[in-house]
């Protein structure tokens, strides 16, 4: 690897430690052992994690048989990639960005994943179960809110207050052994606030950054209408990149990155409501609803002895979650779904009570959620039925209706509802 010109990384320990490695030799070794080149001193890695080697102008990683598996850029590392610039490596809590030369940056693939379905759906009954051993009688919630997470999204929880919103983030958080942080938005809250800065230490004489509550693997946004446009905004890089840039220097967020924001639909007194850019970074927007007289009487009984929120634990780990994540992008989709996908998307951008119509972004999201819920349901591919079960969920948040309108329709779900219903629905052979 040696040259004038050698591929680098960018090495970050943990969100306060970074450092930058040159490839100079033709083969460095990264984990726990002390004779790595590049040594994980918590211990969180396998003795030898993972390898890189040279193979002329082209850098190979290979994984060495560790059990919690290694990462490019969210997908399982099976066998041997050749990196590309500025892909992104996950070993464990460890995250390396890879600097090709620029003699060379193509990439190919060695070994693909099969599809697993019955271990993702087992991931998914664990979460399932724990989850509502708190949050009662949604069923249906706790699912939408699984398939948002697997599709690598992130999700808006709208509804009026007390009827569980920050409990379903806080449930899902408990249940996954992963970093859980909450930001509480407020009109003073600063976007440093969230980020993190660079603080100068008086005794070392340097910079040293401090990390702010961005920095996890689950965040709940509480009442994200509550801070200022600028402050809201500072999410956007994150959500988008799953990345923040402070002072020029980009640190990237461990996967999974998954941001649970919550709103109050009917107080705006005092609020910033989300601006149309911020509401497309969110794949899915649910409304819980108030519960059945049943369960808000489980919910009465099981509080009695303090927060239920304590009877829980974790049940799977974050890479399951990542592994998970990479599984569902296998998920097949036929060329008559894609075009179901797009009728929809395209009839929304003609329809005369709609100020403005589907993004690309936004057919995009809804083909990730089918292919979410295609595996939460144990398939490899997509029907018809999952795009009619997630269509409202993934596009009504995205959709605005023309004022003289909005007596005739009352609400953009009516207006998809009725753009849905011309739409022929494609036959499969599945």
């Amino acid at each position: 690897m040696a040259s004038n010109n050698s591929p680098t990384l960018t090495v970050q320990y943990d969100h306060f430690t970074t450092e930058n490695f040159t490839l100079h030799s033709p083969r460095v070794l990264i984990g726990s052992d002390p004779g790595c080149d590049i040594v994980d001193s918590k211990g969180m890695l396998a003795p030898r994690h993972a390898e890189l080697q040279a193979s002329g102008k082209d850098i190979i990683i290979s994984d060495c048989g560790a059990p919690d598996g290694c990462f490019v850029n969210g997908n399982i590392l099976e066998h041997t990639r050749v990196l590309r610039h500025n892909d992104v490596i996950q070993l464990g809590e460890m995250v390396i960005v890879f600097h090709a030369s620029a003699a060379g940056d193509k990439a190919s693939v060695s070994g693909t994943t099969s599809f697993e379905g019955a271990a993702l759906k087992k991931l998914v009954c664990r979460l399932e179960e724990n989850i509502s051993k708190v949050f009662k009688g949604k069923p249906e919630t706790i699912r939408n809110l699984l398939v948002c997470l697997l599709a690598d999204g992130h999700l808006l929880l709208e509804d009026a207050p007390g009827v569980g919103k920050s409990v379903l983030a806080q449930a899902l958080a408990k249940s996954i052994f992963s970093r859980y942080r909450r930001i509480q938005f407020t009109p003073d809250m600063m976007p440093s606030d969230i980020t993190g800065m660079n603080m100068y230490d008086t005794g070392s004489g340097t910079f040293r950054f401090v990390p702010g509550p961005i920095f996890g693997n689950v965040i709940l946004a509480d009442e994200i209408n509550r801070t200022t446009p600028r402050t809201q905004s500072s999410l956007l890089e994150c959500m988008s990149e799953s990345a923040v840039t402070i002072d020029g220097e980009t640190r990237i967020l461990p996967k999974p990155f998954f941001v649970i924001a919550t709103q109050n639909p009917e107080d705006y007194h005092g609020t910033y409501p989300l601006p149309e850019p911020q509401l497309d970074r969110f794949m899915m927007r649910l409304s819980i609803g108030y519960p059945a007289p049943e369960a808000e009487l489980e919910i009465l009984s099981g509080s009695r002895s303090g927060n239920m929120l304590n009877t829980i634990s974790s049940v799977v780990r974050a890479n399951d979650v990542v592994r998970a994540q990479s599984l569902v992008r296998q998920i097949e989709v036929s060329d008559a779904i894609k075009s179901y996908i797009i009728a929809i998307a395209d009839a929304t951008r003609h329809h005369e009570a709609l100020v403005n119509g589907c993004s690309p972004r936004a057919t995009l999201a809804l083909m990730r959620a089918c292919q979410s819920l295609a595996a939460c349901e144990e398939r490899d591919y997509v029907t018809p039925q999952d795009v009619t079960r997630l269509y409202q969920v993934v596009l009504a948040h995205r959709l605005c209706i023309k004022l003289r309108w909005k007596a005739q329709w009352k609400s953009v779900e009516n207006v998809l509802s009725d753009i849905v219903s011309k739409i022929k629905i494609p036959e499969t052979n599945r």
